[in-house]
């Protein structure tokens, strides 16, 4: 009898716990979507997601298909934002370029998360040597502009598609790392952390199921404000021509090919320069938003 009680307590306290998180999420999404702005950058989101993942079936001609005959033809209702120098329906090309922007930044975001957020637990957890060896690497590549370090190791290595993502991540995981590490040296020193070495948990178990998963929110925060610094970077390395190459749609190689025709043919430039614009604005609102939302006293650094 009185086990079956203690299993019926046990029950409703987890019940309980399980409303009580369930109206705490509620809760928080009720407070995140009770500012405008986020409501309108989280919609312009996920409306360019949306389009990245149906540009195929939104795309009104193939966005390779070549038709030298009607080059530079302007806006209509069969080319809605014009044509280009070789008669490539611009359109098409815009909506496939947000797949190739959204897509690589996705990929090197998650590049620079996993090993970024690895090695600043590893240099936050460990201190001494390990710490010291991590955090020199770092402070070399932090010294270095972006850009300037994107630009030399994609002329170095090849415009590739795989060089491109490995050279927007350098920068990527430096800035997981910085972050990280932090996070971790406040958390070690919590009186939980030295109940786990009382315990005699393992070093990886107390990092992996401790501590990162309280380094959670300032991780998402970075990731959904790097995300746009991503695509601006993609564009501009596409722009000076070490980029996404031909004949694969990127705004930053659309933007450079129309720039000699601006004063005749605008929109060969403007249209993909809008949804850059635009694109720039919704993850740079939505980032922060969500920084505002998970931590209104840190304001993340990139």
């Amino acid at each position: 009898m009185k086990a079956d009680l203690k299993t019926k307590n046990k029950k409703n306290e987890s019940d309980l716990l399980y409303r009580r998180s369930w109206d705490d999420f509620l809760e928080s999404l009720k407070n995140f979507f009770g500012k405008k702005l986020n409501i309108f950058s989280f919609s312009l989101v996920m409306l360019l997601i949306f389009i990245a993942i149906f540009a195929p079936l939104l795309s009104p001609h193939q966005f390779d298909q070549v038709n030298p005959l009607n080059a530079l033809a302007p806006p209509s209702l069969e080319h809605f934002m014009g044509t280009d120098t070789t008669g490539r329906d611009i359109f098409s090309r815009v909506l496939h370029g947000t797949t190739t922007s959204l897509s690589l930044a996705l990929t090197t975001i998650i590049f620079g998360l996993v090993t970024g957020v690895t090695l600043g637990a590893i240099s936050g957890y460990f201190v001494g040597i390990v710490d010291e060896i991590i955090m020199r690497i770092v402070d070399v590549f932090m010294s270095i502009p972006g850009v300037i370090l994107a630009l030399a190791m994609v002329a170095i290595l090849g415009p590739s598609p795989i060089y491109l993502v490995l050279a927007l991540s350098i920068r990527r995981i430096i800035q997981f790392a910085r972050v990280t590490r932090g996070v971790v040296l406040s958390i070690k020193e919590l009186d939980y952390i030295s109940a786990c070495h009382a315990l005699g948990m393992s070093h990886i178990r107390i990092v992996f199921l401790h501590i990162l998963p309280n380094c959670i929110g300032p991780i998402i925060v970075l990731s959904t404000v790097l995300i746009g610094n991503v695509i601006l970077m993609e564009s501009t390395l596409s722009f000076l021509g070490l980029g996404i190459q031909e004949p694969t749609p990127s705004w930053g190689t659309m933007i450079a090919k129309g720039n000699e025709f601006l004063t005749f043919a605008p929109w060969v430039s403007v249209s993909p320069g809008i949804f850059l614009f635009l694109t720039m604005i919704a993850f740079n609102l939505l980032g922060d938003g969500v920084r505002d939302h998970l931590d209104p006293k840190d304001k993340v650094s990139t």
